[in-house]
């Protein structure tokens, strides 16, 4: 069997519109949608059918402070239930080897701010909520 394997490394990270990824350490994106009951009489086993959306994730960024900057921004969108974030995975055309997935209205619920003698400051953003697209559209 053959296997492809890529670099885990976005071209593009944009939180509210604000394009973070050169502070960005780490994405992780938890897509789906909940689980809905559908068995009924007869039925010889648990079926299931795709309810709403499901959206949660962390980002890991590296700290930097302004209005414009990592601290700044993320403060700026926490409890505001309607951040949209953007990540891509390469920086050429969509494609089917070259995905965009957009999450709108997302929640961004808390970050925590490290602080650690000879280490990079680093940020962990936790989000969940919303809605999500993954785009391959050219």
């Amino acid at each position: 069997m053959a296997t492809t394997t890529y670099l885990s490394n976005p071209a593009e990270l944009k939180i509210a519109a604000t394009d973070l990824t050169d502070q960005a350490r780490s994405v992780e994106l938890v897509l789906g949608y909940t689980s809905l009951d559908a068995t009924a009489f007869g039925d010889t086993g648990m079926k299931a059918v795709a309810g709403l959306q499901s959206v949660s994730g962390t980002i890991e960024l590296y700290v930097s402070y302004g209005a414009t900057e990592v601290e700044g921004v993320i403060a700026g969108e926490v409890g505001q239930g309607d951040t949209t974030i953007v990540v891509k995975k390469g920086s050429g055309a969509l494609a089917a080897d070259n995905p965009e997935w957009t999450i709108s209205n997302t929640m961004i619920e808390s970050y925590s701010i490290a602080y650690t003698i000879n280490e990079l400051q680093v940020m962990t953003v936790s989000f969940s909520g919303g809605t999500w697209v993954r785009d391959v559209t050219p």
